[in-house]
Parts: C-alpha cells; sequence; structure tokens
C-alpha cells in the first residue's frame, strides 16, 4: 500500500465532515468502535488519556496541555481534528526530544510511511470487521482514524495523550476510551441540528466524556476540569459529575486568570491554581479567549498530580510559550496585515470581530468570507460584515460549502462585495487590490482558512 492508496481508501469510508449526519444517535454507534478496539487488542487501555470535549476551544487547550507535557518530559501523543491542510495533522507525538520541530507549525506529525504502515496493519481487522460485525454496521472515517491513532499512540509507548473529540461528546469515538481526566472547554451553540435545540442537550452531549469508567484517583474519584459556562451548561456538568462520582474544578471556583498586557504576538496573565498557588505566564495565540483555554489546561495539568503525573512551573511557563495553534487568530503576514482564523459560529465570530476593532481601529478592513451550508451563516455575516469596508465572498473545495451567490451575497449589503468561485481566485483579487496599511481576516470556515493558509505559504 502506497500512501496515495492509504488515502483513497479512507476516502471511501462514510465521512460525517463531507456529508450531512442523518439520524446522530442511530448512526454513531460507540459500541461499534469498542467492539472494533477490542479486535485489535484494545490499544486504548495502554494510554493515559486526557479527553477534551466542548464548543469551543478544544483544540487550543489539547495543544496547550500536549504542549506542557512534552516540555515536562512525557512523551506526549495529541489527536485532533478537523486538518486544515494535511490529513497527518490530526495525529502527531510531541518528543520532549525533538527540539528540532519546535518551530514547526505541526509539530510530531506522523510520517507518511507510517501512517500508510499504520492503516495496512488495520486493513485486515477492518474488512474482517466489516463482514461479521453486521449489527453495528460499517466503520466510518472518524472512527478509523481514532482507531488508528489509539493504535500508534499505544505502538509507539507514548507516556501521555490528549484526545479531542470530534463530534459532541456521549457517542464520539474518542470516547471508547477511559481517560484520566476529563476536560470540558466552553459550551454554546453549535451543531444544533445534530447535537440539540437548546444549550443543555449540548451540554448533555459534550459531558458524556465524564463517565465513571473513566480511570480513579487513589481517593477513588475520577476528574474533570471545566472552563466558565453559561449558567445552563454549568448545571448539566455538575449534574453529570454528580451521576458518575466524579470531582469536578470549575474556573471561576477552583482556580482563575486575570489578564495583565497584550500585543500583536503574545499576552500576559495572572493564573492561580487549584493547589491556591499563583503564577504568571505568557502565551503567543492572540484573543483574551485563549487565556481561558491557556488557564483550563493549567487546571488541567496540575490535576493531573492527583494520578502521579507531576509537572513543574517551568515547564508550564515553558509549554504555554511554545504552543501555537495555526488557523486561530493566526497572522501569516504584518505588512499588509492578514489574518487567519476558522471562525464557524456566533460566539467565535464575535471574539475575533471584537478583536479585529480593538487591535486595529482605523484601518481600512477587508474580509475574506467563506462558510458550510449547515451554518448560522446570517449570524456570522451579521457579526463579521458589521467590521468590514470591503468583502470577498468565496468558497472552499470542500463538499458542504455554501454557494457564495446562491447562499452568501444576501447577507452582505452593508459593505461593498465581490463574489469569487475559489478560495484561490479569493486571495489573488485580495492580494491584487489590498493596500500595506490595510488589514484582511480571512475565515468563516476552517475549510477556507486551510486553503487560504497553503496559498499564502507559496
Amino acid at each position: 500500500m502506497t500512501y496515495d492508496n492509504a488515502l483513497a481508501y479512507l476516502e471511501k469510508l462514510v465521512n460525517y465532515e463531507r456529508k450531512p449526519v442523518e439520524g446522530y444517535r442511530t448512526v454513531f454507534k460507540l459500541e461499534r468502535v469498542a467492539a472494533f478496539l477490542e479486535t485489535i487488542g484494545n490499544p486504548q487501555h495502554r494510554l493515559r488519556i486526557v479527553h477534551v470535549a466542548g464548543t469551543k476551544g478544544k483544540g487550543s487547550t489539547s495543544c496547550f496541555i500536549a504542549q506542557i507535557l512534552r516540555q515536562a518530559g512525557y512523551r506526549t501523543g495529541l489527536y485532533t481534528s478537523p486538518h486544515l491542510q494535511d490529513i497527518r495533522e490530526r495525529i502527531r507525538i510531541l518528543d520532549p526530544h525533538a527540539a528540532a520541530e519546535e518551530h514547526a507549525s505541526f509539530p510530531g506529525m506522523i510520517l507518511k510511511n507510517d501512517f500508510t504502515r499504520l492503516l495496512e496493519d488495520l486493513t485486515a481487522p477492518l474488512e474482517l470487521f466489516g463482514r461479521e460485525a453486521g449489527r453495528y454496521g460499517s466503520l466510518t472515517f472518524f472512527e478509523v482514524l481514532t482507531a488508528m491513532a489509539l493504535k500508534y499512540f499505544a505502538d509507539k509507548k507514548t507516556e501521555a495523550v490528549v484526545l479531542e473529540t470530534g463530534l459532541g461528546g456521549r457517542l464520539d469515538a474518542t470516547n471508547a476510551a477511559s481517560a484520566l481526566l476529563s476536560v470540558i472547554t466552553p459550551v454554546s451553540y453549535d451543531h444544533e441540528y445534530i447535537l440539540g435545540r437548546t444549550l443543555p442537550e449540548i451540554a448533555f452531549e459534550k459531558a458524556g466524556i465524564i463517565k465513571s469508567s473513566n480511570v480513579k484517583t487513589k481517593d477513588g474519584l475520577g476528574i474533570c476540569v471545566s472552563s466558565l459556562q453559561m449558567k445552563e451548561a454549568a448545571q448539566v456538568i455538575r449534574r453529570r459529575c454528580g451521576c458518575e462520582g466524579a470531582m469536578l474544578l470549575e474556573m471561576g471556583k477552583d482556580f482563575c486568570f486575570k489578564k495583565l498586557t497584550d500585543d500583536l504576538l503574545s499576552q500576559n496573565f495572572f493564573y492561580k491554581g487549584i493547589d491556591g498557588s499563583s503564577h504568571f505566564f505568557d502565551i503567543r495565540m492572540l484573543g483574551e479567549h485563549q487565556l481561558i483555554n491557556a488557564s483550563v489546561a493549567l487546571a488541567a495539568v496540575e490535576a493531573l498530580g492527583l494520578h502521579g503525573i507531576r509537572v513543574p512551573v517551568e515547564a508550564m511557563a515553558q509549554g504555554l510559550k511554545t504552543a501555537d495553534w495555526p488557523g486561530r487568530l493566526e497572522m501569516v503576514s504584518t505588512r499588509p496585515f492578514v489574518i487567519l482564523d476558522g471562525a464557524h459560529n456566533r460566539e467565535s465570530a464575535h471574539r475575533l470581530a471584537a478583536f479585529v476593532e480593538k487591535e486595529f481601529d482605523g484601518f481600512r478592513k477587508w474580509l475574506v468570507f467563506g462558510a458550510s451550508t449547515d451554518k448560522d451563516i446570517k449570524g456570522l455575516a451579521d457579526l463579521l460584515g458589521a467590521m468590514a469596508d470591503r468583502v470577498i465572498l468565496t468558497k472552499s473545495r470542500h463538499p458542504r460549502a455554501a454557494d457564495p451567490e446562491k447562499h452568501l451575497r444576501g447577507f452582505f449589503r452593508k459593505a461593498p462585495f465581490l463574489v469569487t468561485g475559489s478560495v484561490e481566485e479569493a486571495m489573488d483579487l485580495l492580494k491584487k487590490q489590498m493596500q500595506p496599511e490595510e488589514v484582511a481576516v480571512v475565515t468563516g470556515s476552517l475549510f477556507v482558512v486551510g486553503e487560504a493558509r497553503a496559498l499564502w505559504q507559496r
């Protein structure tokens, strides 16, 4: 099997990242994933896992945790989704001895040969499972990738693993594994047509990663670390922890932070931890929401101490400082200013608009916008369109991309706009018309951002 063969094999699987989910509670079957993992020796049982769910900040928080553990000397697996440019971004091992990769966009990314060999090893079990497990149905693209990641991390003898959920949490493939620690980042409205129309319904799905099968501390408790939450979501998380016998550590109650200074390169903040100690930290990621994510990551790492995983403050500081999450308030140019951000719901769009208005007050602003058909396009347009002086509407190559003529232009009336049929055309247009003293924001979809990033790197 070649690498291209491996990609072709995966492309044939049902992929709910590329097609609408119909019947979430019937097509997402955790028992199917668990049954397949058992056929390949339950690699997840050999791993010490931190499991991260939530609506916003999952990827950044996962990255912060993984980088801190790496700086503490732990060989750390990191599984995230979706990818920006290369599927191999999803499966990474952050090795404390691989200093040469520190400045790569996605350090520790699985090699093509390893990716191919891994899938090749799983092909026979996958085909046998498909023939014999009729009551479960076929494994999906994400389920197979999750099994690959767990096997890879186990085979490579990683000392810790950070798993980001794909969709929801309760029925997500990653939830087939038991964790040392559950982390819930801010829960808000997204994927309502799948997870539920109300905040409690969505929070119920996210909080599904808090479960009694998770690894207990010596005191017989599981652990959950929760970010700042809206009242209804917080109530669901507290109730879930109570039912599952988990210790709950909440931001604002058990740990907190205070922003100190920031510029276009870094942010500095004060953090008071779960043990009462306090420290000052710096991060390179931009936006005040990243201070929330960084603080949750610090609390999560502190909580791992209850499992005997000790992390010195110096490793926390260095891990936060080296953590990077491309495509999220990523500044790829400073003359002119070009910002890439995968904001795809109202909350993330509000944060992006607030950041741009604050940092670039007085600048002429361009908005390059493309979204998926299943997103709140009107909500995104209302928030992002209001800050723009010029708009370029576009679409990614993704099957769920909204047609700019049919689905986008009706929501952008306040500023002059242009319509393009591809991200490449949009970026070419931007480069030709944008002036050095202006700022451009490329957003609306991670798929648009991924394509724009690849084009800008040429």
